[in-house]
């Protein structure tokens, strides 16, 4: 069983469960939904000492563990999906160390588990206007419109008609055909974005350790966030499914 840890109860569980369908259906999942961020999580390791699954709202979720079970053997994988929260009232020197501190924890989706970011936050997934969109690479989003709460609207009136309110990858209102189409360019669009963040190339790299989440990251910081106040915008998701798919 695979364990999927989301930062919400809702954009996350909707854009997982459409991936899930079409690409990963095969395999048994658990899904919690946490309804806090990366700094509260970060916390609460803390408290139990690095337990992860003391730390996880599991009861929240309406998820019974048997009583017989630990919960290590019961997850072959674990992958967690949080926001980078540029806003967070932490300030972005002590939110960049909490979140330094957890990719190094988090690096292995077979131990602790793995973690994957997104910037500046879920609904980046739909911040395209075309797709391919070739003015993708270019996207940045200030930290001053998250400290305002603002990129979840900017989102949605940015999106292209199709994406909005996340139809493109909705089976419900979108062919089948057409959403794992969808999928599949999501997924060459921020695997190249990914590799313009480090590397400065808008193609696909040449391995897939080259994009991982802590040189992601680490670029993030060091060309957009401390000198631009920026974060360059980029999905998790689409990622995930470029490193999991053999």
């Amino acid at each position: 069983m695979i364990l999927f840890v989301f930062e919400g109860a809702k954009a996350e569980p909707t854009v997982f469960h459409s991936m899930h369908k079409l690409f990963i259906k095969n395999e048994e999942v658990c899904e919690v939904k946490c309804n806090y961020d990366l700094p509260t999580l970060y916390k609460r390791l803390k408290d139990n000492e690095y337990d992860l699954f003391r730390s996880l709202p599991f009861k929240e979720n309406n998820i019974e563990i048997p009583e017989n079970k630990r919960l290590d053997t019961m997850f072959s994988q674990i992958f967690l999906f949080f926001d980078y929260d540029f806003q967070n009232r932490m300030g972005v020197e002590k939110l960049n160390e909490v979140i330094d501190e957890m990719l190094d924890y988090f690096d292995n989706e077979t131990e602790q588990g793995k973690l994957y970011i997104n910037y500046p936050m879920v609904e980046s997934l739909k911040y395209t206007k075309e797709m391919p969109d070739s003015q993708y690479k270019t996207y940045e989003i200030t930290r001053e419109s998250c400290v305002n709460h603002e990129f979840k609207g900017m989102a949605e009136r940015f999106a292209y008609k199709e994406a909005k309110q996340y139809k493109f990858i909705d089976t419900n209102k979108t062919s089948e055909e057409d959403v794992k189409h969808n999928w599949l360019l999501l997924k060459e669009q921020n695997v190249r974005k990914a590799n313009y963040i480090i590397n400065e190339l808008d193609i696909e790299p040449k391995t897939k350790d080259a994009i991982n989440q802590k040189e992601i990251f680490n670029s993030q910081k060091e060309k957009y966030v401390y000198s631009r106040d920026t974060v360059s915008v980029l999905n998790s998701f689409p990622l995930f499914l470029y490193e999991y798919l053999k």
